[in-house]
């Protein structure tokens, strides 16, 4: 169970990465929409959400139960802080991941509730670059593999 959660996180890891880097584009690129005199989210940015909420939740399961790093690092907080590998993935990792989770979320948030469409814009482009940065940090500050095969 482990290797096939472990599996699908870092796979959709991808995904949430590149359809971040388009949500963020877009929000470069276009003000969200207005439906019926209200400002809504872009597709991508609804796409982005749906990623990175999945990306949570086989996090979740990893960090509660399934990942040997998070279970040693809860078991010896101690220990775990002075071990760069374990204070990295039972510390480190979820802050910046959940970091980049609360700003895609707000950014969606705020340029929902942005008065002109300039500000819309440059709140999702804000959140959502600082969201990226973050979530590559969490992504590639240790080394591991960058495609993980399918368990047998």
């Amino acid at each position: 169970m482990y290797l096939t959660v472990l599996t699908l996180h870092s796979w959709n890891r991808w995904l949430a990465l590149i359809l971040g880097a388009i949500a963020t584009v877009n929000a470069f690129r276009h003000p969200p929409p207005v439906v019926e005199g209200r400002p809504r989210g872009s597709r991508w940015d609804t796409v982005f959400m749906a990623a990175v909420d999945l990306q949570v939740l086989f996090g979740l399961l990893l960090y509660f139960g399934l990942s040997p790093y998070s279970t040693e690092a809860m078991n010896d907080v101690s220990a775990a802080m002075k071990s760069s590998t374990l204070r990295f993935w039972g510390v480190e990792h979820e802050v910046m991941a959940f970091a980049g989770v609360i700003l895609v979320r707000l950014g969606r948030i705020l340029a929902v509730s942005g008065r002109t469409p300039e500000v819309r814009r440059s709140r999702r482009l804000t959140c959502f670059t600082v969201a990226m940065v973050l979530m590559v940090a969490a992504a590639f500050l240790q080394r591991r593999p960058w495609f993980r095969a399918w368990p047998a």
